[in-house]
């Protein structure tokens, strides 16, 4: 053996030495190796004395830095004990790679190592352990566990002392170690029986016969079951020996009663033999008499000794009434058999042999001269399909003791056709519970077969319709309760079904005029009507009922269909259309007004101006005149809010981002709403809408105002835009919204909220819930038909003490070059001096009279007309040219825009200026007109008017 072996020179040379070499990981992995290192309990467990006695030991004998005790896992190795000064590793869980113990396991021979280091088979190991001695830790079953082993930083030569020393250790390690096997071995036994006699005791109760068990010799009771109680209809009292069985009261056939020892239990007890099955009359606890089968056996105990007997009793009362009863009416049976319109059929278990009544031929059409008197005649006749079924049947029915055999299958007929067929049959059995005669009675069922799938397929019907669909008894209880009940009452129909119509779906005014209802009800008459419904939830809502009676042929009412409808939705939608509609009449009535208010309003305006030119400047009528001249602009203003409202003002719109509009208008906004408010904008929209700029922020204006009212106290309002896509679900709640691609504006408060009576008028022009003098009213009402105007809609979320939110909803575009306007604003009092010729059209007098009187004075010809037919009758006979015709936009007959396109057919060179305080025209009210500057709105200033004229006129 040569030193790099592992051995000094003094070493035992025929000792059989390893040669160096990787572990052999078949052994390592070996599944049963793997469950024997498992069994022992030692992986994951704390250091213990028995083994660190022997691993110090072990260092202190072959004076060795480390000696421990590892047991090698798959892949990893548990030190289960260290001991040595050395520091090289402590106990617990290690890595593999770098052991030399998997080479001990791999090979199930000792290792021994003087200089890892310089091992070519071990100097990859990356161990911090040179020198190393190692022997393998086997079981009785000859498994290899781990090693016991020695291990140095420094080379050393190992002796042969060293591997004895070691080898006997390892003895007693292993014998350390198999003693914790056979305990956990005995305490798992003990489990087990524990959980045996646990399990055999359930058993045991749970068996639907009788079972007694008693101790030999002294026949003591240690256990009876449930089912013997049931049996005696009495509780056993403990028999402490033999005598005890005396009281369990038991007839022989000859009457005499059974004494304590001739019961099968006792005789087991005394012989030690089993006693076979015997019929026992007994007497039970009630006083009335029963029919037992009781057979009992020794058990033997693990020496082959006999230690108990078991008894089992069963319980064949009901057998033997049907004995009797079958061998009573044996002979009745004959007659009955004649009389009856089932096929009867007879098979002797016995002979098999099979008879049928009459029957068999008017039902079935097989002559009884032509039909074989066995039961496998009955057997072939059977479907196919069904065959194998129903024998199964019957034949588990006779091999359980039962009594009675029932099935439903197709039978066939003389003709080779099928008849659908209930079959019902009592099993006889003799004294002994064996079955001996089988009699059933087949009923021809087809047409009800056919009927009954014809009623399946009607309830299939009736659950598919969309509406809930009740059927009820005369007397009002439920028999029949559709898919659709279910899905608007809450109940399922297993809970209606059953149940009074009036407790599952209850409704005030039913109980009121219950009575009136019931008169229809008993004349056989139909009704509808609609009614306040409450289902299983309890809350109310209106459903359209229509009641029918069913009768028969002779007129007798069998019951009532009741189909419901509920209106939630359709109620719903009705309220938002009449909303609308009601909007839509007050804003027609507020444009109507606007319109005749502002042309009052532009002639005051102007008259005023006329009579300031008159004055002097220190003239005191002037600050009369001055009075007048504002109170007209403030009407102008409040003017301007009843056309937005109704949708009737001229919108100048343009391509928008969102975006930009909420930021250009905040600044203005954070100083409207005091310091106790803040603002809070969260601005995420992308795309385009297309409104009017001056609008959108009178819009934040307005609804900012009326957040900051809701909020005496203090509070936060929330500005936010952002993309939203209306799908049909929304818009079926929220009519009349379109389904698309929109941008939202919101703005909300946590504030006082609103009630709903608030919310349903919220819009309403003048409604206000403000003390007098601090709102108008409109102002919600003309975002309203702003919004409207612009194609988009409304919606406000509140509830009282909640805060409200208002969403607006604006059609999104896809681009910002749709539209390329540009604005005018006049910025000078003077105008230039003209000498055009302007046609004037204007159907009200006043104001047709003071703007040609203004114009005239600037220097103006003017050719006035009071309506388009004038106008145009004018512009074809007028001889000189026409550079501008200045009309209103709504006037009776033709209106302003329809004048200018057919004048621009005849003057193709005349230019055309609006004037309106509000249009009904269709085009326009959809959306635009062209650029502001070739509108005029009224009430305007004589400054306004020459102005806009002049830049007009002098337009290339």
């Amino acid at each position: 053996m040569s030193p790099a072996a592992g051995y000094s020179s003094n070493s035992v040379s025929d000792f059989p030495l390893r040669n160096p070499s990787l572990a052999n990981d078949q052994a390592l992995t070996s599944p049963v190796r793997l469950a024997a290192l498992h069994k022992t309990g030692l992986l994951d467990t704390p250091v213990e004395d028995r083994f660190d006695a022997l691993t110090n030991l072990a260092s202190e004998i072959l004076a060795v830095p480390t000696v421990l005790i590892s047991l090698v896992d798959a892949a990893r190795q548990y030190f289960k004990s260290v001991a040595g000064a050395g520091g090289l590793t402590s106990p617990g869980w290690h890595p593999l790679e770098a052991s030399f113990c998997q080479d001990v396991v791999g090979s199930r021979r000792p290792l021994v190592i003087a200089d890892a280091w310089n091992e070519p088979a071990f100097t990859d190991r990356g161990t911090k352990a040179r020198a190393y001695a190692g022997v393998p830790l086997i079981t009785e079953g000859g498994h290899v566990l781990g090693a016991l082993c020695a291990i140095d930083e420094s080379p050393r030569d190992w002796t042969r002392r060293t591997v004895d020393v070691l080898t006997a250790l390892a003895a007693a390690v292993m014998s350390e170690i198999q003693r914790r096997i056979a305990e956990r071995a005995a305490h798992d036994t003990q489990l087990r029986l524990v959980a045996e006699r646990t399990l055999a005791h359930a058993v045991q109760q749970q068996m639907p016969v009788g079972v007694v068990v008693a101790e030999v010799p002294s026949g003591r009771l240690v256990s009876v079951n449930a089912q013997m109680t049931e049996i005696f209809r009495t509780s056993f009292k403990p028999a402490s020996d033999l005598h005890g069985y005396g009281e369990w009261v038991g007839f022989h056939d000859n009457g005499a009663q059974y004494t304590a020892l001739e019961w099968p239990l006792a005789r087991t007890v005394l012989t030690k033999e089993a006693v076979p099955a015997q019929e026992v009359r007994i007497r039970r606890g009630d006083g009335t008499d029963g029919f037992i089968r009781v057979s009992s056996a020794p058990v033997q105990g693990a020496e082959g000794n006999v230690v108990a007997a078991v008894g089992i009793v069963v319980d064949v009362t009901e057998q033997r009434k049907a004995e009797r009863a079958v061998r009573a009416t044996d002979e009745r049976f004959r007659f009955v058999a004649r009389a009856t319109n089932d096929v009867i059929w007879d098979w002797d278990i016995k002979t098999n042999a099979l008879v049928w009544n009459d029957s068999v031929e008017k039902v079935f059409g097989h002559r009884q001269n032509r039909i074989y008197p066995e039961i496998q005649w009955w057997r072939d006749h059977i479907h196919p399909e069904d065959r194998d079924r129903v024998i199964a049947g019957l034949q588990a029915v006779i091999d359980t003791g039962g009594t009675s055999w029932s099935d439903h299958y197709r039978y066939r007929r003389a003709d080779g056709n099928y008849a659908n067929v209930m079959d019902r049959g009592s099993i006889a059995r003799d004294n002994t519970g064996t079955a001996v005669r089988v009699i059933a009675a087949m009923t021809d069922v087809t047409e009800r077969s056919r009927s009954e799938a014809a009623i399946r397929f009607q309830a299939q019907l009736l659950n598919a319709v969309q509406q809930a669909v009740v059927a009820t008894d005369p007397e009002g209880i439920v028999i029949f309760w559709n898919d659709f009940a279910q899905k608007l009452y809450g109940w399922a129909a297993e809970e209606a079904v059953g149940k009074l119509i009036q407790e599952l779906t209850p409704s005030p005014f039913l109980r009121e005029h219950g009575g009136d209802i019931g008169q229809r009800d008993a004349g056989a008459e139909s009704w509808t009507g609609e009614f306040l419904m409450q289902g299983k939830s309890g809350k109310p809502f209106p459903a359209l009922l229509t009641t029918s009676p069913v009768l028969d042929q002779r007129g007798t009412i069998l019951g009532y269909v009741r189909v419901s409808i509920d209106l939630s939705e359709r109620r719903a939608l009705e309220e938002q259309f009449r909303q609308s509609q009601k909007m839509d009449a007050v804003g027609r009535l507020a444009g109507g007004i606007a319109h005749d208010f502002n042309n009052l309003l532009t002639v005051i305006r102007l008259n005023t101006e006329i009579l300031m030119d008159g004055f002097e400047p220190n003239d005191p009528r002037s600050e009369d005149v001055n009075q007048i001249r504002s109170a007209a602009e403030r009407a102008s203003s409040l003017t301007q809010q009843l056309l937005a409202f109704s949708r009737k003002q001229i919108l100048q719109p343009r391509v928008l981002d969102m975006n930009s509009v909420v930021a250009s208008v905040e600044p203005m906004l954070r100083r409207l709403i005091g310091e106790d408010i803040s603002i809070a904008s969260s601005c995420v929209a992308r795309g385009y809408v297309v409104a009017d700029p001056g609008q959108l922020e009178q819009i934040l204006v307005n609804l900012v105002v009326n957040a900051r009212d809701a909020m005496p106290q203090g509070g936060t309002i929330n500005i936010e835009t952002d993309n939203v896509e209306l799908d049909e679900n929304y818009t079926s709640e929220h009519a009349p919204v379109v389904p698309g691609r929109y941008i939202m504006l919101a703005v909300g408060d946590n504030g006082v909220g609103m009630s709903r009576d608030t919310k349903e008028h919220a819009f309403d022009p003048f409604f206000t819930t403000k003390e007098a003098g601090k709102g108008t009213g409109l102002g919600l009402a003309t975002v309203y038909g702003i919004v409207k105007q612009s194609g988009g809609y409304v919606w406000i979320y509140s509830e009282p003490g909640l805060g409200a939110t208002v969403k607006l909803y604006f059609p999104e575009v896809s681009s910002a070059t749709a539209f390329e306007t540009g604005e005018y604003k006049a910025t000078s009092r003077d105008a230039a001096r003209g000498s055009e010729t302007i046609l004037l059209v204007e159907d009200e007098d006043a104001v047709r009279g003071l703007t040609s009187r203004i114009l005239e004075k600037q220097g103006y010809r003017v050719i006035a007309a009071q309506h388009g037919r004038e106008a145009m009758e004018i512009a074809s006979k007028e001889e000189g040219r026409i550079d501008l015709v200045l009309t209103d936009i709504v006037m009776p007959g033709m209106n302003g825009r329809g004048l200018v396109e057919r004048l621009a057919g005849i003057r193709p060179r005349i230019k055309s200026l609006y004037m309106s305080g509000y249009t009904d025209d269709d085009i326009i009210r959809r959306g635009f007109i062209e650029p502001s500057r070739s509108f005029l709105q009224k009430p305007f200033t004589s400054d306004a008017l020459l102005q806009t004229v002049r830049k007009v006129l002098d337009e290339g």
